[in-house]
């Protein structure tokens, strides 16, 4: 490669740096000048959650910082950082954050679903019932499901499986075709030996499979082994397990099927 190319390549990189910091510039000058305080801080807020999603939580404090240095008592703003701080495992900060956020806003419903989550994440799952119970059962809540599977795990947590299979079975009511909670609601009945409602939830799982929506697991293609050879339905069990085989020859469900064809494990 010549000078020449070099040069041009370089022209061309610098450009594209000046370009983007003029961007960023311009957004930011945007926020802060033309738009009303509040509305700054709402779109600091939505900014420092789009980054967060892409997986830059340093982004995101910066322009939440920016937020919380125009109205730091703003709940959105707060619960934002909140997240920022949990995905960091500032833990100690994420339940500050999110408890200011509800302060401010004590009906805030996904701030209290948040600190339910870092409640159960911290292994405190008595604390986390209430504020995990209170988002699942608003009505208006838009992560309605996501909480009573949280709720479900965190039972689950606290053995109490028919709490779990309760709270399951409520995301169920709600979104009907939800792949975690149908693997993990026929789990639970399984395991309470409830073998029909097991394979109810297990079937309409399958469906999804085979319409090419999700993919098995290891896990869930053991537990259709364990069904299907219960139902005494051979074919599908013989299609499980070579399946598992297949996929996951070194997962511990392939070696628990293995052994349970010698009659140790079912």
């Amino acid at each position: 490669m010549n000078k020449v190319t070099l040069g041009l390549r370089y022209l061309v990189v610098m450009i594209a740096v000046v370009f983007l910091n003029a961007c960023v510039t311009t957004t930011d000058s945007r926020l802060s000048k033309k738009a009303s305080p509040e509305k700054a801080v709402e779109n600091y807020t939505q900014l420092g959650l789009g980054y967060l999603q892409r997986g830059r939580p340093d982004w995101a404090r910066e322009r939440l910082h920016k937020a919380l240095e125009i109205d730091p008592d703003d709940p959105a703003a707060n619960d934002a950082m909140g997240l920022v701080w949990q995905t960091e495992g500032e833990l100690d900060l994420a339940e500050e954050f999110f408890k200011k956020a509800l302060k401010e806003k004590s009906d805030f419903v996904t701030a209290r679903h948040h600190l339910g989550r870092l409640y159960m994440q911290t292994g405190r799952f008595k604390e986390a019932v209430q504020p995990l119970e209170t988002a699942a059962n608003d009505r208006y809540f838009n992560n309605r499901v996501e909480a009573y599977s949280d709720l479900a795990l965190n039972y689950y947590r606290m053995d109490m499986p028919e709490q779990a299979i309760t709270a399951y079975l409520q995301a169920l009511r709600l979104a009907p075709y939800n792949v975690d909670a149908l693997v993990n609601a026929s789990t639970l009945l399984f395991e309470k030996q409830n073998y029909d409602e097991s394979l109810k939830y297990f079937d309409r799982f399958d469906r999804l499979v085979q319409r090419e929506q999700t993919l098995h697991t290891a896990h869930s293609l053991w537990l259709g082994i364990r069904l299907t050879t219960i139902k005494l339905d051979t074919a599908r069990s013989i299609q499980f397990a070579s399946e598992l085989k297949r996929r996951f020859s070194n997962s511990n469900e392939y070696r628990m099927y293995q052994e349970s064809l010698s009659g140790s494990v079912m």
